[in-house]
């Protein structure tokens, strides 16, 4: 006899809530445009899919994991939404009392090998806004360990706490008033007197964006890719 047998039909078919799984898939639209713009090439796009362990949707948006320093999937961002939202909205009884955990996309790059270091040592941790920017940067930039706050509320003094065996560098968005700036450098303050670590602010965008680029409020990846440096 197996446990099956023995369990009433109502508990068999319970199923108790489960986060995604996580498939590694390079095809997706906007890998591709990365790819047919010349921004990356497929080695860097796959090598930059397999880091992060993109995935890819039915409709093949890109699917953006979120794994935390222990690689556990806490969520999946997928356009405006996350993935833990929809599938609430697919399965509200099953899984309303499923508890969401945000983390710096990218989170999960801080437990690399030692061989992937760069050779000067364990690289810095680079915090931009969004999942895009920060898998372009990787293969752009690969000095950086690059990471994404996705919105702008997910960066808070907690967020460091994860971090702060580390150097950290910020590279807020652009703006016509350096708005972004000056709340990264008081961030950054705070980190440093909370956790005792080295937390610095980039200037580059404050001081080099144009006026139009700081009215469209561009990040490091739009301004390398528009100054082609």
């Amino acid at each position: 006899m197996k446990l099956k047998d023995i369990l009433s039909p109502s508990f068999r078919t319970f199923r108790k809530p489960r986060r995604p799984m996580v498939v590694v898939d390079s095809s997706s639209d906007w890998c591709r445009k990365m790819v047919s713009d010349g921004l990356l090439t497929e080695a860097q796009m796959q090598h930059a899919c397999e880091r992060y362990r993109l995935g890819k949707s039915r409709s093949g948006r890109t699917i953006f994991w979120m794994l935390d320093e222990l690689g556990r999937v806490l969520d999946g961002h997928l356009g405006d939404e996350w993935v833990t939202c929809l599938l609430k909205k697919r399965e509200p009884e099953l899984l309303r009392n499923m508890q969401t955990m945000h983390c710096l996309f990218g989170q999960h790059l801080l437990n690399l090998d030692p061989d992937e270091s760069s050779d000067e040592g364990i690289r810095p941790v680079c915090i931009v806004g969004t999942e895009p920017s920060a898998v372009l940067l990787s293969e752009l930039l690969p000095e950086g360990l690059w990471m994404a706050t996705v919105y702008p509320s997910n960066l808070n003094i907690l967020t460091f706490e994860a971090l702060r065996n580390r150097d950290v560098v910020l590279f807020p968005r652009a703006d016509p008033v350096g708005s972004y700036y000056l709340a990264a450098v008081e961030l950054a303050d705070q980190a440093r007197r909370k956790y005792h670590m080295n937390v610095t602010v980039n200037t580059l965008l404050d001081q080099q964006a144009s006026e139009e680029q700081k009215e469209r409020e561009i990040d490091l990846a739009d301004y390398l890719i528009e100054n082609n440096t």
